[in-house]
């Protein structure tokens, strides 16, 4: 699996426009699982899941690692084709591609904190929401995102990584969004 893949057409951004495939994809990054188990993970009917698997392995973002005879029927297991995905600069997309790409993502990671509230009983141990909008130079930026990258490096080796025996290890999820922003009015005396 590759650590990180550039989405390079609007098939592929399609793909994951998408909130239950991005919830297939989440559950694909770190095993391999038949549609059966991806169904099940999810909690949704395997009919269903097995046509937005289709939509994902068409467009590459996952892929068919292996298939196993189990009687008559032959199960197929799929995997993420990476660990991470981002947006090739080139990519010319129609607005409206881009927005629902960034609306399912958005949903999705609320999705996943509601859960992780109802799971730890309405208190978040350890838990960090940070929203801050700023002027950034190009150097300031290049240096957030090698930040980040080594923050994906970190979850990414820790999943991959063989667990030691008796080490507790607690389940964190991990959501942001850098992004340009509209320019700010810094000026505290101007009237609205």
């Amino acid at each position: 699996m590759k650590y990180e893949m550039v989405l390079e057409n609007a098939a592929q951004l399609h793909a994951l426009s998408h909130p239950i495939r991005q919830r297939i994809l989440s559950v694909l990054l770190y095993k391999e699982l038949t549609n059966k188990a991806i169904a099940d993970s999810l909690g949704e009917s395997p009919p269903k899941v097995h046509f937005h698997v289709r939509e994902l392995l068409n467009a590459g973002i996952i892929q068919l690692t292996k298939e196993e005879v189990n009687g008559s029927i032959i199960e197929k297991y799929y995997t993420a084709s990476a660990r991470s995905f981002r947006l090739s600069p080139s990519l010319e997309l129609a607005k409206i591609d881009e927005h629902l790409l960034y609306e399912t993502t958005f949903h999705e990671t609320y999705r996943i904190l509601i859960e992780s509230v109802a799971y730890h009983e309405g208190i978040l141990p350890n838990a960090q929401i940070f929203q801050q909008t700023g002027r950034l130079s190009k150097q300031e930026i290049e240096k957030i995102d090698k930040h980040l990258s080594a923050i994906n490096e970190i979850l990414t080796a820790s999943e991959t990584e063989k667990h030691r025996d008796g080490e507790d290890k607690t389940c964190y999820s991990l959501s942001y969004f850098f992004h340009p922003a509209p320019a700010i009015n810094t000026n505290r005396d101007s009237k609205l």
